[in-house]
């Protein structure tokens, strides 16, 4: 046989190959032997038929079994030669098979990548330092304040302004025609939430109790509402009643309402308290990312491509869900994975490249997830799950969850050895907002 070994990646191998005809007709007949034995054709017992008879039956599925089995011998063979690893079976292109002359085919081998993993001893890592500023103390307070504050009705003939609590009677018309769930009656609306469509809350203020409006609105084209979304509608709104919030004063008196506070001062530091309990959480969140960006950043190296296409379609599937959850149309949800595609093909290969940084470092530390752990964690899974432990453990080794969960477990121990010996910076965090604006201003 001739083979010609073609390198298309570091990941991947095409091999050109010329099968001669003699011993293509050799593994024809030994495939015509075997199906043979197990076909079972009209007029005969199993494995019975004549051989002129399989033949005329069987001779294109023959060809095809001896095509797959001289190729995957040759391939065997040639990875082992050049001491590759394969990963999963080869597949194979553009078979030519014409009488009396060699069989040319070529396959497609994807190969287990083989790489030396970047010293991970002692890696400079951030992390956001949990502090606390005055103005989430008085954020929290203030949404206290809300949930404590009482309702009152306004009465002194003034019309209707921000943070006003409107109850409304509205109805909406398309063409002239009602619009189906569009007539409600008692509607409670809070001024300036952008709790209705955009623009509706503007049209009402100023209004005053027993008085009417009349406008035209356009539906955003997103609206989650398909059968509205990008439709003009007319609305006719009447104002019923007009109430305020009086919100009760910052002092003692109210931290003590809230049930376990002595004074106002307590109950700032409960909340910066509980504040940094979650930033720190968020801060070791960050943490790991950041390795994660580290490790998959200091190892660059190809992956099998039909697991990183493995992976897009899993990353793609869920964050489409996810939207649809959100209630965004179908046509939406599209657009924006289209909008997305490279960063998330860009992400699956990254994936999958830290799970063979992950596996490696595994192996070079001799980590392993051991059996207790792995069923302490189905144990744990089964009780949240209100499920029966062993139908769970069963359902988990059936559909690769067991697996994955040995994984996680492996990549925890991995990421808490590299912590161990890392230098971590603590940074000052980015404020929401101003990450997106700092990038804008690096591209510039």
């Amino acid at each position: 046989m001739k083979i010609n070994v073609e390198k298309t990646s570091d990941a991947e191998r095409k091999l050109n190959i010329e099968i001669p005809w003699d011993r293509y007709q050799e593994e024809v007949d030994r495939q015509l032997k075997l199906i043979g034995r197990r076909a079972t054709v009209k007029g005969f017992r199993k494995g019975k038929a004549p051989m002129s008879m399989i033949r005329r039956i069987y001779s294109k599925d023959a060809g095809h079994d001896a095509v797959t089995a001289l190729a995957g011998d040759v391939v065997k063979d040639t990875l082992a030669e050049h001491e590759l690893k394969p990963f999963g079976n080869p597949y194979l292109t553009d078979v030519r098979t014409e009488e009396d002359k060699a069989v040319t085919l070529e396959a497609i081998v994807e190969l287990e990548p083989v790489f030396e993993v970047a010293d991970y001893a002692a890696l400079k890592l951030e992390k956001p330092r949990p502090a606390v500023r005055e103005e989430e103390i008085d954020g929290f307070i203030s949404s206290m304040r809300e949930r404590h504050g009482e309702t009152v009705k306004v009465e002194d003939g003034r019309g209707l302004k921000e943070d006003d609590i409107a109850s409304i009677d509205f109805a909406g018309t398309r063409s002239g025609e009602p619009v189906k769930n569009l007539d409600i009656k008692d509607y409670i609306v809070r001024i300036g939430k952008s709790e209705l469509v955009p623009g509706f809350e503007e049209q009402i203020v100023g209004m005053k109790p027993g008085g009417t409006r009349e406008f035209d609105l356009t539906f955003p084209e997103d609206f989650a509402n398909e059968e509205l979304a990008g439709e003009l509608i007319h609305f006719t709104v009447s104002l019923k009643e007009i109430r305020e919030l009086k919100l009760p004063e910052v002092d003692d008196e109210f931290a003590r309402t809230l049930g376990k506070f002595e004074n106002l001062e307590e109950l700032k530091e409960t909340i910066r308290k509980d504040i940094i309990e979650h930033k720190k959480a968020d801060s070791e969140k960050e943490l790991r990312a950041n390795l994660v960006r580290r490790l998959v950043a200091d190892n660059v190296f190809d992956v099998p491509s039909s697991l990183v296409d493995q992976e897009l379609r899993r990353l793609i599937q869920e964050y489409g869900q996810g939207m649809v959850r959100a209630g965004l149309p179908n046509e939406k949800v599209q657009e924006m994975i289209l909008a997305n595609e490279n960063h998330f093909k860009a992400l699956a290969a990254e994936q999958i490249r830290l799970l063979y940084i992950i596996s490696e470092i595994a192996e070079k530390e001799g980590m392993k997830a051991g059996e207790e752990e792995v069923t302490e964690v189905v144990r744990q899974s089964a009780v949240r799950m209100g499920k029966n432990m062993d139908e769970l453990m069963e359902e988990y080794a059936g559909n690769g969850t067991l697996n994955e969960i040995g994984f996680n477990l492996v990549r925890e121990k991995v990421f808490d050895k590299i912590l161990e010996t890392a230098k971590i910076t603590e940074v000052e965090p980015v404020e929401e907002g101003k990450e997106e604006k700092k990038l804008k201003e690096k591209k510039k």
